[in-house]
């Protein structure tokens, strides 16, 4: 049975809440969830450094077994990567430590239905900060929604 995208991202939120770990969901699954689905392949998850070895465990158990170098970017962001195998199927999950630029935007996280997201607003600002095309057309899909 292939890996969902869906089924996982549920399963690793309900993981997460049961050992009390707060993250937020950001990227593509926190588009879904504030109604602008497009198509994503991976997990993007924010939390703050000081959960990061409890939410690896918990990861791990959930069969995010497979361990990236950790990255760290020039504006200071930092991911941990963890990838899910599962005969030829993957599924990436990446834990976006909340630092900095990063503490507002996680001060916005809030829970809509079985999982915690950023607000629209907090994607928002995070999506603007990346600039990348397809986030400004994400920006653009998700201030519509107010029209």
């Amino acid at each position: 049975m292939p890996l969902s995208l869906f089924d996982e991202t549920l399963a690793l939120a309900a993981a997460l809440d049961a050992a009390c770990l707060p993250y937020a969901a950001v990227g593509g699954v926190a588009l879904a969830v504030h109604g602008v689905p497009r198509a994503t392949t991976d997990i993007d998850l924010l939390l703050r450094p000081e959960h990061l070895a409890a939410a690896l465990d918990v990861a791990s158990a959930c069969g995010f077994c497979f361990s990236a170098l950790p990255m760290r970017f020039s504006d200071g962001m930092e991911v941990r990567r963890v990838t899910k195998i599962e005969g030829s199927e993957t599924l990436t999950l990446d834990l976006i430590l909340v630092s900095g630029s990063l503490e507002p935007v996680w001060a916005t996280r809030e829970r809509i239905g079985e999982i915690h997201v950023v607000s629209r607003e907090g994607l928002i600002q995070m999506k603007a900060w990346a600039g990348r095309p397809r986030d400004i057309d994400d920006i653009r899909r998700l201030q519509e929604i107010d029209r």
